[in-house]
């Protein structure tokens, strides 16, 4: 038998936290590719530490529903499911340990995708710029690192005549990446796992953005969901764990 458990962070203070790791385990439920399709979490029941004596299956893939690496994925997740690197045997169980969701190729996709979906039927003219949000912190390099990669591959792309990043705790923040672009048209795309605070209430307010759409005299503000929600997360999920079954179980024969 073969089993997925999917990590989040989860909140006792924001019931959406932890709402789209619900939805997207039950699409995953419903291809049928898993016998089992658990979902855990760090701060909200069930636990990420009793998850694995819930799972019947002997041979199971680990999914964090994060962004980036950091203190969550390599140090709070391995300690709680007592994880020994990629590969962990516990009794009869074969436990393998992706890798967080922001930095699979797949991603970029997904980004683009939510873009799609808060522009469509609606016109521009002039310079388009993409401006993708991340929390970002001076702690670790790798918060950031992700924006920076994911922007990257897109840019690649040429979908866009800018393609730009901007964050909530380091520079370069927010507010002076979207006044200073040089673009007519502003997509601002949250590159977060789940809607909450700082989606709803910070970056609209300290960018006096007034819903989807935002008149300047200057530029128009286009301010799409975060990306974790959207539907498409479900099949990135799936490939993440994927990915380890053929490296480490159909690249090994």
């Amino acid at each position: 038998m073969k089993a997925l458990v999917i990590v989040g962070h989860g909140s006792h203070l924001n019931e959406d936290s932890s709402l789209p790791v619900y939805e997207h385990a039950e699409r995953i439920r419903q291809t049928g590719e898993y016998d089992e399709v658990v979902e855990c979490f760090w701060k909200e029941e069930p636990s990420m530490r009793h998850v694995l004596d819930m799972v019947e299956s002997d041979d199971v893939y680990v999914v964090p529903a994060f962004i980036s690496e950091g203190y969550f994925t390599q140090q709070v997740i391995p300690r709680e499911l007592g994880l020994a690197g990629p590969i962990t045997h516990k009794g009869d169980k074969t436990i393998r340990y992706a890798g967080p969701l922001g930095t699979y190729e797949g991603m970029a996709d997904v980004i683009l995708e939510r873009t799609d979906d808060l522009m469509r039927g609606k016109e521009t003219s002039g310079r388009t710029a993409l401006v993708l949000l991340g929390h970002g912190t001076d702690l670790n390099k790798n918060s950031s690192g992700v924006i920076y990669w994911n922007a990257g591959r897109i840019r690649e792309r040429g979908v866009y005549d800018l393609v730009e990043v901007g964050f909530l705790d380091q520079e370069p923040e927010i507010g002076e990446v979207v006044t200073s672009v040089e673009a007519e048209n502003v997509i601002l795309i949250p590159v977060f796992i789940a809607e909450g605070w700082h989606t709803r209430e910070t970056i609209p307010e300290d960018l006096g953005l007034s819903g989807e759409v935002t008149e300047r005299e200057d530029r128009t503000i286009f301010y799409g969901a975060p990306v974790g929600p959207h539907p498409s997360m479900a099949a990135l999920i799936s490939a993440r764990a994927r990915e380890m079954e053929e490296k480490f179980v159909h690249g090994a024969r």
